[in-house]
């Protein structure tokens, strides 16, 4: 009877411990402005992670350095467009090992110049008017509206428990999308391509890109909270 209860206690203890530890996360930012202070507040509410900051260049450096294994995912927040062979070798290094990525908002913007990143992040926004298959697309934006959103796939556990919402933020129209996407939301506002999150395979990873996210409103609001608590999660989960 008390080996019983010696080896209940110790389950206990052990959950307990499991309970404690927290994620480790490198949260990404750099070549695009934006309020800093909400922001981390919204990183600091999200619960069971820890998390480092770091700006571009330097995050690309230590991308490409042994210690990013210290890190559990990485949540990408900037807007980057300096890379070098060496590092782009590194990102596709931890992809096709199995690094949890998470790309938010203005990242979709990034290394306008390397077309693997599209493959990888799942799509692009064109700064610049760029003939693709044989059409000229360049990509918009629109600050302060109010956006329609609509959950593509409520089983996934991204999206689990969330119903659709509206959220004050900015669109981003006629941006492209790779055919390997897995839709989580969608939206009809006009300013807007449709697909405004979505997985998308790449290596030995699925990639995570949610466009919501520009400014204190979209990080105060509750769904997008939840949105992204829960893509982290299952993202780390998703590549352990």
């Amino acid at each position: 009877m008390k080996s019983l209860l010696m080896t209940f206690v110790l389950c206990i203890v052990h959950l307990a411990a499991i309970s404690q530890d927290k994620y480790r996360l490198l949260v990404i930012t750099g070549g695009h402005g934006f309020e800093k202070v909400p922001f981390y507040n919204m990183m600091d509410s999200l619960g069971n992670f820890s998390y480092d900051r770091i700006e571009q260049p330097k995050a690309n450096e230590l991308i490409a350095s042994p210690d990013i294994d210290r890190y559990n995912a990485l949540v990408f927040y900037d807007m980057n467009d300096s890379i070098t062979p060496v590092q782009k070798q590194a990102y596709l290094r931890l992809l096709q090992k199995g690094k949890a990525m998470v790309f938010l908002h203005h990242s979709l913007v990034s290394y306008q110049n390397w077309d693997e990143f599209q493959r990888i992040i799942g799509g692009k926004y064109y700064e610049k008017a760029t003939l693709v298959n044989g059409n000229s697309v360049k990509s918009s934006y629109q600050h302060d509206v109010i956006i329609p959103v609509k959950i593509e796939n409520p089983a996934h556990p991204v999206t689990k428990g969330l119903a659709d919402f509206e959220i004050y933020d900015e669109v981003y129209g006629n941006f492209l999308t790779q055919p390997t996407i897995r839709p989580l939301l969608s939206t009809t506002h006009p300013g807007s391509s449709k697909y405004i999150a979505w997985t998308n395979p790449f290596g030995r990873c699925e990639v995570l890109f949610i466009q919501l996210g520009h400014g204190p409103e979209a990080f105060g609001n509750s769904n997008y909270r939840k949105l992204l608590r829960q893509g982290i999660e299952w993202s780390i989960r998703r590549h352990r």
